[in-house]
Order: C-alpha cells, then structure tokens, then sequence
C-alpha cells in the first residue's frame, strides 16, 4: 500500500479524491447553515449523522463524475507519466469537478424556492427558459453571497489541486505493468461499488435518503450533482394495475358530467393566477394579512377556506389551474414526455360554445414555455412582453410591472367578443420584490420581502377591478383568483405555512357579481386541478368531459388532495393526510387535530386506512392516462 502511495499516479488521485470529499462536505455544512430556518429542529448530533450517510452519496457522485478521468490517470501505460498529459489530464479533472461544485453551492440560494435539491429538469429550464441570460446579473446581484461562497470555494478546489499536483517529481514508473493492470481493473470494480453505493440489489437513489432522514430533512442527506446525475431521463411513470376496472372507476372515475335542466351560461371568465400568493398573507390564512382588496372581495365570494396548491412552480401552477393536470415527475408537463398529449382544457372545453380565450403574461415571451403551453391548451390569443406597447414599463427582471400590466389587459378585454375566457398570471410578487421608481404608496414601499411584492399587486388587483367595473361586460363574469403557489420561503412562528402540505395552502375565490355577492365557505378540501370542473359545474356545461379534480358545488363523490413533493406525496381526503412514496403508505395523519403531521397514526387509524384505495385508484388512472395519451372524454370513451 506503501508503494502505491509513493506511485505519482495513484498518489495523486487518492488525495484528489480525499480533497473532493471535503469540498463536498464543506459545502453541505453552508448549504445547510444558509437554509437552517428550513431544518428546524436539526441539532449538531443530527447534522453529524447526516453528513456521515451522506459520505455514500458523495462518494457514488465523485466517483461517478471522475471516472473518465480516473481511466486517464490509471492506464498502465508509460505516457501517463508525460508532463503534457498529466497537464491535459488536470484539466479535465478541474472542468468537470468545478461545473458541479458550482451548481452544488447554487443550490444554497435556490432551494428556498422549490424546498428541493436541484434535478435534471433545471438544466433544461436553463435551455429553453429564453429569459435566462437577462436574468442572471439580477440574480448575482440578488444571491451576492452565493457567488462568493462559488469563488472562494473554487479557488479553494484550485490551490487544493495545485499543491497536490506539485507533488509531481517521478519522470518514470516504479512499478511494473502487471502490478498497475490489476490496480486498474480493482479500482474499475471498487468504482462500481461506490457508484451504486454498495451491495445492495439496485444502485443508490435520492429516495434512499429517507432511510436516514425525513423528507424535511432529506436534501442534508444528497448532495445536488446526485440529484442531478440521478434525474437525468426522469423515471418513466409505472403504468399501476392495481384496480381492475370496475373497482377502479368505484374508486375514481375521471369523467364528470354535471346534468341541468338549465342551458349553459355564456358567462364570462376571467381567471387570474397571483404569482407566489400564498394563504398566509391573505385574511384567510390567520396571520396578519398583507391582501386588503382580495380579503374585501373574499367577503362576496364563494372561497374554498382548505385549498391547497398542486404545483412548486409556476410551470406546473398553471397546467393545474387551466387543465386540471398536478405537478406529478420533476420536470414541468411543459417540458415531460407528454407536453404533446391532448390535454382537456378550459379553452378548448368553452370554445364550441362560442368562446374567445386570450391568455396575458407580461414576463418575456417564451418564459416557463407559456406561450407554447396557451397554443396547446387552446387559447386564441397570447399577450406577452412582446405585445405590450409601452417597453419602459418592463421591471428590469421579469417583465411588466403589474400595475399597467393589468390595466393593459383591462383595455384589450373591452375589446374582446362575449363571451370571452381569459387568464393572466401576474408577476412582480416574485422576487426581487422591487417597485416602480414612480409609485407613491410608501406604506408598501416601507415594506421588505414578499410582502412588499403581494402587496404591490393587491393594489394593482384593485385598480384592474375599478379599471372594469362599470363595463357592460363586467357583471356578467365569474372572477376565479388564486395562486400558482405558495412563497415557498415563507416563515410561520406555528410551524404550518413553512412545511408539509400547509407549503401548499393558497387563496381561492370565485367571485360572480351577478350570480351570489354574499360570502360562502367551501370547507372541504379543495385544489387547483379542481378549478376546471367548478367552472363547467357553475356555467352548466351540458357534456361530459375528462378531469382529474371534482367541482366544489359537488357534495356525493369524496374531497381529496393530491400534491406532490420531490418524493413523497401528500393525499388528503376529508380530514386526514396520507402520506406515500409511490404507492409505498408511510404515514396517516389527522389533520384538525395534527396539522403540521407530527403524530403518524398508519398503524392503528382505521378511518385514515378506509382512504388507500382511492388515492392508489388515484395514481393509476393519473399515470395511465399520462401514459396513453388519454386525457380529454374522446380518448376515454375510446379507451372503455
């Protein structure tokens, strides 16, 4: 052993690869210092603990990335020993190893925003998303400290490189080709071992660190060129037989056909989608309320008061909202295999009806693939940045300050042929929270955060409403408002906002002028997804159709929940929260009394365990119709 330290070779990886483990410690411990308000309750015996089990992921991952180099390093040939390659060598070794440090300390500042570890699916965000490149100085500039910590650490990995490369003094081998041949094919298997983390039956995978943490608690565990490496060519979704067909439609039956004996209401809608609205910061969430015009419409409204968001993104918020599909695989449905299915919509189900659909984003035209989202779901018309005629309104970093945004949607809806759908996902509540140079309030000025952003577009909200509220067209509209999601950074001094399914509580109102102006409570679990059949059921839409969610106005089939987190999933139906892995139940939790899931009562919750099969019934005809291609009523009655 002696030997194959002294051998420049063999030297010099061993403490490249010792270095590496360190690095990726190091940058845990920050990640983990820097986000420490998302692991509550972590204490120094459990962080010790999570940084010992996560050795195997980072081990698995630098050996992964390091192979090739590992290769080059260990041929049992006499031109290893050549300065120029051991040169060429190193500088494959520095490149590949600093790409993904980086993205490991970029996580730091990213993971507050989707309470995840970095997948595959960002490198394709960064691909497509056209805005990436405008945005990254305001991100720089916003995460100062994260660009910091990536230059001080690779500098760190650099000097580390450097010295371990000084060592170099030994212009021949000492030892024979034979003896470095068998050194190679046991480090080839040794690497193998590491790389699936041991003996085990499969090779290692994000989810096997809930062994050793809980979900909360599980991105201590990975480290983010894992999680990564281990996304690439996401998992294909299990097409479940876990029903036969009468017993699954028992469970869960997609098609919903709300019958009347009146005709359709040519109604109008408009749906507005508030960016990062969560319910805490409304009148409903119990906390102090940042959202006085919502709250005041709220009182004339049907509000669903247990809504919950099926979506982290934005891009997942708006397929849940327009066509009832939830955030179900890592990547956006915009960007999965299965952005291509015909996909029942809100547009397409109202035009044979005579409807105009137009959908508004003031972000940068192709931001989020919204514009090519809107195409596929039917919309006739898409108004982006680029349709919008005044440029200096644009914020700086995401687009169109919301205030005259709004107010340009106003003035093109008074134009638009009745009945008319439309929606708008508003904006400037995302960070960076800035503000028009110009505007006056300076009680929102004063203001820091999220709140000063949901408070901002409160006030836009209300000028749009005075802006159309003696239209003609105005009192014959249902007004649907809620999130895409919650401000996944938010803090609750009660522990329910910031975690679990309560991450996911967000405002949803339906407020019709024409129809009810008194205030009534939906308290039954509600969704995003379930938005679509709400409309159809409130307009008497005479067809069937294809949706995975059920109308508020419907009191015989049962409430449920579905939201997906990274790994584990969330089922609520009526007062209790299931919790799986796949299919796999790891807890039953009852939710008025244990909101925050501390108690897990899967053993001995008779009730809770009467829910399994409809969340499994659930599963399958969500990953079946995903699968085949078989989301609008066409397809099904085809299918059956």
């Amino acid at each position: 052993m002696r030997k194959i330290f002294k051998e420049h070779p063999y030297k010099i990886v061993i403490l490249q690869l010792l270095g590496l483990t360190g690095i990726y410690q190091v940058s845990r411990l920050l990640f983990f210092l820097f986000n420490r308000v998302h692991f509550a309750g972590v204490g120094l015996a459990e962080y010790g603990s999570f940084m010992l089990n996560g050795l195997r992921f980072d081990l698995s991952v630098i050996f992964l990335i390091n192979l090739p180099y590992l290769f080059l390093m260990l041929l049992p040939v006499n031109m290893v020993y050549h300065r120029m390659y051991q040169k060429a060598a190193q500088i494959w070794f520095v490149i590949s190893n600093v790409i993904f440090i980086l993205f490991d300390l970029g996580d730091i500042g990213y993971f507050p925003y989707v309470r995840k570890r970095m997948t595959a699916d960002v490198l394709d965000l960064i691909g497509r998303q056209s805005d990436f490149l405008n945005l990254l100085p305001s991100y720089i500039f916003r995460f100062w400290y994260v660009t910091v910590l990536m230059i001080s650490l690779t500098l760190l990995f650099f000097v580390m490189n450097r010295k371990i490369n000084k060592t170099f003094k030994q212009p021949v081998p000492s030892m024979k080709i034979r003896a470095r041949l068998i050194i190679l094919v046991l480090t080839a298997g040794l690497s193998i071992l590491i790389i699936r983390g041991g003996f085990q039956l499969r090779p290692i995978m994000p989810v096997d660190a809930l062994k050793v943490a809980n979900n909360q608690n599980q991105p201590l565990v990975v480290n983010t060129p894992f999680s990564i490496l281990h996304t690439f060519g996401s998992k294909k979704l299990i097409d479940y037989q876990l029903f036969k067909s009468d017993e699954l439609n028992y469970y869960f039956k997609p098609v919903k056909h709300y019958q009347s004996t009146e005709p359709i209401r040519k109604m109008n809608v408009v749906l507005i989608v508030l960016e990062s609205f969560g319910k805490s910061y409304t009148a409903l969430g119990g906390r102090k309320s940042y959202t006085p015009f919502i709250d005041s419409l709220a009182s004339h409204s049907l509000v669903c008061t247990r809504a919950f968001a099926n979506a982290f993104r934005s891009a997942d918020g708006i397929p849940a909202c327009v066509a009832g599909i939830p955030h179900f695989a890592d990547e956006a449905f915009a960007m999965s295999p299965y952005a291509a299915n015909s996909i029942t919509t809100i547009p397409n189900l109202l035009k044979p009806y005579g409807y105009h659909s137009t959908f508004f984003h003031g972000g940068s035209n192709g931001t989020m693939s919204f514009d090519l989202f809107a195409k596929h779901a039917g919309y006739d018309k898409y108004y982006g940045r680029d349709e919008y005629p005044v440029p200096e309104d644009y914020d700086g970093t995401w687009g169109i300050w919301d205030q005259p945004f709004l107010q340009f949607m106003a003035g093109e809806l008074d134009r638009e042929p009745q009945p008319f759908f439309s929606t708008v996902f508003t904006l400037s509540s995302h960070e960076p929270f800035a503000l028009p140079a110009q505007y006056k309030n300076q009680q929102i000025r004063n203001l820091k955060g999220i709140y000063r952003g949901i408070s901002y577009t409160d006030e836009a909200l209300r000028d749009f409403f005075r802006s159309i509220q003696h239209k003609d067209w105005f009192q014959n509209t249902i007004f649907v408002i809620t999130a895409d999601h919650n401000f996944l950074v938010t803090t609750d001094d009660q522990n329910y906002y910031n975690k679990d399914l309560g991450l996911h509580s967000i405002p949803v109102l339906f407020y019709a002028p024409s129809l009810d102006t008194t205030y009534r409570a939906h308290t039954r679990p509600f969704q995003q997804i379930d938005i679509l059949p709400t409309l159809m059921d409130i307009l008497h839409y005479p067809d069937p159709f294809f949706a995975y969610g059920k109308s508020a106005m419907d009191t015989v089939s049962p409430n449920f929940v579905f939201s997906l987190n990274e790994s584990l999933v969330y089922f609520m139906m009526n007062d209790h929260i299931l919790t799986y892995y796949d299919t796999s139940l790891t807890g039953i939790y009852h939710f008025p009394t244990d909101s925050v899931l501390i108690v897990n009562r899967w053993m001995d919750d008779s009730v809770g365990r009467r829910y399994i099969p409809y969340y499994l019934a659930f599963r399958q005809w969500l990953n079946h119709s995903l699968l085949h291609d078989q989301q609008t009523i066409k397809a099904y009655q085809g299918l059956n």
